[in-house]
C-alpha cells in the first residue's frame, strides 16, 4: 500500500497548527481542501532526487512538461489537448484573476453559481467587477444548474461565467448534456466560461470526470493543477487551457508582463512526475476517499437524520444541510459543541450549511462524525 497519513501538526499546517493555535488542540480541523496523506512516493522521491543535488537556479518548462499535460487529458479524460493552447500559471486563482483583470472591464458582470468555493466571490468583487450569483437547485437529492435563471440574468455587461467543474463545495461530476447545455447559452451571448477543474480527478464511480473543453472550445478557457490531485497544492504549480488565440494571447500578455515566467522547480517537477508516474497512486487514493466518503455519508444519515448530507460524485468535500436544526450558525455550534471545525457555508453563500474534509485517515473520521453526533444529540428536537 503506498498511502501513507502523516501526522500534519507542527509543520506550519494551515489546517491544522493555525486552528489548533486559534481554537485549542483539541479541536479536530475537517475544513480546509487538502489532504492527511503523504503525495505519491514518485513524487517524493524526485522532489528528494532534486534537492540532493543542490543547485537551484532558473529553470523553465521543458516540452516534457507540456507533454505530460496533453497525455494526462488523452488517457484520463480522453480529450486531446494541442501543445499550443497550454499556457503557464503560479496557481488557479491566480490565472482566474488576471483572466477577469485582462477579459472584463471595471464594472463588467461576472456570475458564479453558488453555493461555491469562496475566493470565486473575492476574485470579482476584488478585482471591481460586479458579481452576478446564479444559485443551484437541488432535485431529487442532487444539485443542478438552473438554467433557466441564468439565462434571465444575462445583459450586455455581463461577460464571464466562472464555471466550478467538478462542484466545490455540493460534489457534482457535470455530465456533457449539462456543459453542453450551458455552453450553448454561452455562446448564444457571447460569455466567456473560464472552468476551474482542479478536482477533476477525485470522481467516484460510476461517476466520470468531463472537461468543459468536450462541450465546445470557442469562448472556454480551463484551469487546472495537480495540486489537489496529488496533495501539493502548496507547490503552486498550475496550468490553462486557452483554445482561443486571442484570449490566449490576451492572457499570456498579462502573464509576461508580471514577470511571473520562472517556474518553481519544484511545482514543475512535481507535476511532470504526478502526470507521468503517479497514476498507480491516484487510483489507490479514489478507493479509499470513496471508502471515508460511504462511511461519512452513511453515519450522518443514520445517526443524524435532520442533517441532509448530499453523497459528493466528486472531491473529498461533503456539503451538509443543517437547517433543519434551527442553528443560528452551524460552525460554531459544531466548533463549540463537537470541537470539530468546519467550513462555514456563509462563505459558500449558504449559512444553513458546513463543509466538511473527508480526506483523513479512518480513525480520525470516525471520531470527528462521533464529535458530530454528541453535538447534534445535544440539540432539541
Amino acid at each position: 500500500m503506498s498511502l501513507r497519513f502523516v501526522d500534519r501538526r507542527g509543520w506550519d499546517c494551515k489546517k491544522y497548527d493555525l486552528i489548533q493555535k486559534n481554537y485549542g488542540e483539541d479541536v479536530l480541523p475537517a475544513w480546509i481542501a487538502d489532504m492527511d496523506l503523504a503525495t505519491a512516493p514518485a513524487i517524493i522521491e524526485a522532489l528528494l532526487k532534486r534537492v540532493e543535488h543542490g543547485a537551484f537556479g532558473y529553470t523553465f518548462r521543458s516540452e516534457e512538461f507540456y507533454e505530460a499535460i496533453i497525455s494526462w487529458y488523452r488517457r484520463r479524460y480522453g480529450f486531446e489537448v494541442k501543445r499550443e493552447w497550454i499556457v503557464d500559471g503560479v496557481g488557479v486563482m491566480p490565472m482566474m484573476a488576471m483572466l477577469i483583470n485582462v477579459l472584463t472591464d471595471p464594472g463588467d458582470k461576472v456570475i458564479i453559481q453558488t453555493p461555491v468555493y469562496p475566493p470565486f466571490f473575492g476574485v470579482v468583487q476584488k478585482n471591481k467587477r460586479v458579481l452576478v450569483e446564479n444559485r443551484l437547485v437541488k432535485v431529487n437529492g442532487a444539485f443542478r444548474m438552473d438554467l433557466d435563471s441564468l439565462r434571465k440574468l444575462i445583459d450586455e455587461r455581463t461577460k464571464l461565467l466562472i464555471l466550478c467543474n467538478p462542484h466545490n463545495p455540493v460534489g457534482r461530476a457535470w455530465t456533457l448534456d449539462e456543459l453542453k447545455a450551458l455552453y450553448d447559452i454561452a455562446l448564444e451571448h457571447n460569455l466567456i466560461i473560464i472552468s476551474d477543474e482542479i478536482h477533476g480527478d477525485i470522481v467516484y464511480d460510476p461517476n466520470r470526470f468531463t472537461t468543459m473543453l468536450k462541450a465546445g472550445l470557442k469562448n472556454t478557457i480551463v484551469l487546472h493543477s495537480p495540486g489537489k490531485t496529488f496533495n501539493i497544492p502548496a507547490l503552486t504549480i498550475s496550468y490553462g487551457i486557452i483554445p482561443d488565440e486571442g484570449l490566449r494571447q490576451r492572457y499570456i500578455e498579462s502573464f509576461e508582463a508580471l514577470e511571473l515566467t520562472t517556474g518553481n522547480v519544484f511545482g514543475i517537477l512535481a507535476l511532470k512526475t504526478a502526470y507521468l508516474h503517479g497514476e498507480p497512486w491516484l487510483e489507490e487514493l479514489l478507493r479509499a476517499l470513496k471508502s471515508n466518503r460511504d462511511m461519512a455519508y452513511s453515519f450522518l444519515r443514520e445517526n443524524c437524520p435532520l442533517i441532509d448530507p448530499t453523497l459528493p460524485e466528486a472531491t473529498f468535500l461533503m456539503w451538509l444541510d443543517c437547517s433543519k436544526l434551527g442553528l443560528k450558525n452551524p460552525q460554531e455550534f459544531f466548533l463549540e459543541k463537537a470541537r470539530v471545525y468546519m467550513n462555514n457555508g456563509g462563505d459558500f453563500g449558504d449559512p444553513n450549511c458546513v463543509r466538511l474534509n473527508f480526506s483523513c485517515d479512518k480513525d480520525t473520521l470516525k471520531e470527528i462524525l462521533l464529535r458530530i453526533k454528541y453535538a447534534y444529540d445535544t440539540i432539541e428536537k
